[in-house]
């Protein structure tokens, strides 16, 4: 029993021919030009990412960034940092408060503060330690 090579399409065939003559024609490690990922993205718009990526030995990662139209990450330096930024966000609000404030003949001090206190809440504190004292 033979095993059958699948057949390649036009398109992918002809890119990776393309891919081919520029891999012959530059030295290692050189950036693939623009007009080989276009072609590449085109090609796997119609043939699926991993199969293109596979086919034409590129990262499989890059180059779904580039179907997805995400710029890949270039090695530019990055933006200038902004110098300051004034957050307000979670800051405890100003206004009303309370403060409570309970001492006992021993000279032992209890302070306790509220930014928005409930009467309730002083109310029940209040009253569980007038409780517990007696």
């Amino acid at each position: 029993m033979s095993q059958s090579v699948p057949a390649v399409a036009a398109d992918l065939a002809q890119a990776a021919a393309a891919f081919a003559r520029w891999r012959a024609s530059t030295p290692m490690g050189a950036r693939i030009p623009e007009a080989l990922w276009l072609r590449a993205v085109e090609v796997a718009a119609t043939h699926g990412v991993a199969k293109v990526a596979a086919t034409l030995r590129l990262d499989d990662v890059r180059l779904k960034r580039r179907v997805m139209g995400r710029p890949v990450a270039a090695a530019s330096p990055p933006a200038a940092a902004t110098a300051f930024v004034e957050l307000t966000v979670g800051l405890p609000p100003s206004g009303p408060g309370c403060v409570l404030v309970l001492s006992n003949v021993a000279g032992h001090c209890l302070r306790i503060e509220w930014t928005r206190p409930l009467a309730s809440e002083v109310a029940a504190v209040a009253r569980s330690l007038w409780e517990a004292a007696a």
